[in-house]
């Protein structure tokens, strides 16, 4: 019977579903198997079919009705919760981002980021761990990154998150091993000591070290005389050797990124009683890995979430290097510098938009696509952040329109950049827009020794909508070839 095939394909389709179903495919489901055993139900009772088939027919359709309804309300119920934890949301970083003078106000939300992996945020000087198992999708070719902490003392209780954007360049090729270190490796031994010549943890890498903080301690092998751990150093495979001294084990460190080595004494105090490690290459000829760019431009977002729910957030953008490449970076003069100049890249940051009587509530952090255009005859700027996406991975039909400012001599925007230029900004919403508010400003870097034009800009703005939206982010953007 036609009926009875489309009820068992239904009920089949249904035992399909895998974990990964959502609730509202699960209960279309099973709302196919209700009607599909309730056509049965009809054809049975109108063909004359059996009193036991109609009644096992009828108890599928109640049974597929009854989770059908059970799915519905759950769908419902959840759709209520989350309507109001994002009204919850909204309302408490739209607070987080504050107002225009708290966004203006550098002392109180001081971010540092240098010639360091930590990235420090407010007054108390929180440093922010790289959070290597966070995925970040390059933004228009800067490489993105996440850096948390948690902190359970203090003035400043919480968690603490940033996404960070850098324009790090691809790594310079590597060389041979023997060459790369030609003083500290011994051709004839084959041996790199590590632990007073190079003594940089990033380069230290072995499954066995593989704690995830304090140090870790390790026994001597079955030679008894030195503790031998197969690893890589620079990206080298090789062994590491360590002979323990007097009173104290061989160990490894947990570090920024990377590890120390070195020993540990009686007291299990790392470091108090040193033992030499030594790294020998299984092919001195090999090549060590590329060396990576440490000195490059970066923006992005940071926020503070109290136990008690209360939000504290801003943006930055700094340089990431030594103070000589950061004083290189930013020894630009455009002057006697003429005509146009685009420059596009990547916007990130947070954003919300609360209503109290029904309205929109929406709110999270964004990427968004940034693009500048500079005319350097007229030294002056001008600027658009727009293909915005949300948090939750869908577009917002927004743009940012960043108002005309002055570029400086020595390529700030605007000219001065503590000036108070207000209302340099202009959100828009679905094609309309808001009345002009807050402010944008950026800096130029890189100026090319040839042609004269900066490569690279970064900046920060601030917007509002009307009374129920506040948005701010930073940005970073290279010339446009």
């Amino acid at each position: 019977m036609q009926a009875e095939t489309a009820l068992m394909n239904a009920e089949t389709a249904l035992e399909m579903l895998d974990a990964s179903a959502t609730d509202a495919q699960r209960e279309a489901a099973y709302r196919a198997v209700q009607q599909a055993a309730n056509n049965l139900v009809t054809a049975l009772k109108t063909h004359g079919g059996s009193p036991a088939a109609v009644e096992t027919a009828t108890t599928d359709r109640q049974n597929a009705m009854n989770m059908a309804d059970e799915l519905s309300q759950k769908i419902a119920d959840d759709a209520v919760a989350a309507e109001a934890a994002m009204a919850d949301l909204a309302t408490r970083l739209y607070a987080g981002i504050g107002t225009f003078e708290q966004y203006r106000d550098s002392s109180r939300r001081r971010t540092t980021y240098a010639n360091t992996d930590l990235l420090s945020v407010t007054n108390n000087d929180v440093p922010l761990k790289e959070d290597k198992t966070a995925v970040v999708a390059p933004l228009n070719g800067w490489t993105g990154s996440v850096r948390t902490a948690t902190v359970d003392t203090g003035a400043n209780p919480g968690t603490y998150t940033a996404h960070m954007y850098g324009n790090i360049e691809a790594p310079t090729p590597g060389q041979k091993f023997s060459v790369r270190y030609p003083t500290q490796f011994s051709a004839a031994t084959g041996v790199l000591d590590t632990t007073t010549t190079e003594g940089d943890a990033t380069k230290v890498a072995s499954p066995s070290f593989d704690h995830s903080a304090g140090h870790k301690a390790f026994k001597l092998g079955d030679n008894n005389v030195a503790v031998v751990i197969p690893g890589s150093f620079h990206g080298v495979a090789g062994n590491y050797e360590c002979v323990p001294g007097t009173g104290n084990t061989c160990a490894a460190q947990v570090a920024a990124s990377g590890f120390n080595l070195g020993g540990v004494d009686a007291t299990n105090a790392f470091g108090a009683a040193n033992a030499a490690w030594t790294f020998k290459p299984s092919n001195p000829d090999a090549m060590v890995t590329s060396v990576p760019d440490t000195a490059y431009a970066v923006y992005g977002w940071w926020m503070h979430e109290a136990p008690n729910g209360t939000i504290t957030a801003n943006v930055f953008r700094a340089l990431r290097g030594t103070p000589a490449q950061q004083t290189a970076a930013i020894l630009v003069d455009v002057t006697n510098l003429q005509g146009t100049a685009t420059y596009r890249g990547g916007a990130a940051g947070l954003y919300a938009l609360k209503s109290s009587t029904g309205g929109t509530n929406d709110a999270g952090h964004f990427t968004a696509d940034a693009e500048l255009v500079a005319n350097f005859t007229d030294d002056r700027i001008t600027g658009t952040i727009d293909n915005f996406m949300g948090s939750d991975g869908m577009s917002r039909d927004w743009s940012v329109a960043l108002k005309e400012h002055s570029v400086s001599n020595a390529g700030t925007f605007p000219a001065t950049l503590g000036s108070a230029t207000y209302d340099s900004t202009a959100w828009t919403i679905d094609g309309v827009a808001a009345s002009d508010s807050g402010q944008w400003s950026g800096t130029f870097y890189e100026q090319d020794s040839a042609s004269g034009v900066p490569q690279v800009a970064t900046g920060t703005f601030y917007t509002t909508y009307d009374r129920v939206g506040r948005m701010f982010g930073a940005f970073g953007v290279n010339l446009e070839e």
